[in-house]
C-alpha cells in the first residue's frame, strides 16, 4: 500500500466516525427529549396536586377558595386577600403550563386535561371578580385561553367548586 492509499483510508475512517457521532448524539437528544417532555409532565401533575393539597390542608383556604369563587364580595377584606393571592398563584402557574405547551415542552393533551378542572370555575360570579380586577397581570396567551373559555358555555353546568353538591338550578321560577 502507497501513502496515498492510506491517506483515503484514513479520511474515510475519519468520516465514518463523524457519521457515527453524529448518530450517537442523535440518539441521546433524542432521549434527552423524552426526559425533559417527561420531567415537565411530572412538574405540571406536581403543581396541581400541591394547589389541591393546600385546598384540602387548610380549611380557612378551602373555605374561602369556596365562598369567593361563588360570591366574593361575601368575603371579608383579609379572605379576598387570600382568595386572590390564591387565583394568582393558580394562574401563574397555568401560564406556565401554556408556555411550555406552545414550546413543544408539553403536550397539548396532558396540559388542557390538567387545566379542566381549573377551567371549570371560570364561569363562577367570585372568578369573574378576580378576572375583571387582575387579568392585566397575565400574559396575552394566558388572557386569551381565559377569554376563550369564559365566552363559552360551562362544559359542566352544573359543577360545584369542591362539593358533591351541584349549584341549585334558579333558572326556573
Amino acid at each position: 500500500m502507497d501513502l496515498q492509499t492510506l491517506a483515503q483510508i484514513g479520511e474515510f475512517l475519519g468520516g465514518l466516525s463523524v457519521l457515527l457521532t453524529l448518530i450517537y448524539l442523535a440518539i441521546q437528544i433524542r432521549g434527552n427529549t423524552k426526559a425533559v417532555r417527561s420531567a415537565g409532565a411530572q412538574q405540571t401533575h406536581d403543581s396541581m396536586v400541591e394547589l389541591y393539597r393546600q385546598l384540602a390542608g387548610d380549611t380557612q383556604l378551602n373555605r374561602t377558595f369556596r365562598v369567593g369563587t361563588q360570591d366574593v364580595e361575601s368575603l371579608t377584606e383579609d379572605e379576598i386577600g387570600i382568595f386572590f393571592a390564591f387565583w394568582s398563584a393558580t394562574l401563574f402557574t397555568v401560564q406556565n403550563w401554556l408556555y411550555q405547551r406552545n414550546n413543544g415542552v408539553l403536550e397539548e393533551a396532558l396540559v388542557m386535561t390538567v387545566l379542566g378542572g381549573v377551567a371549570s370555575s371560570f364561569h363562577a360570579d367570585g372568578f369573574k371578580v378576580y378576572w375583571s380586577k387582575r387579568k392585566f397581570m397575565y400574559s396575552e396567551v394566558l388572557q386569551e385561553w381565559v377569554e376563550e373559555i369564559m365566552s363559552k358555555p360551562p362544559a359542566h353546568g352544573d359543577y360545584a367548586i369542591l362539593s358533591l353538591e351541584t349549584k341549585p338550578d334558579t333558572s326556573q321560577g
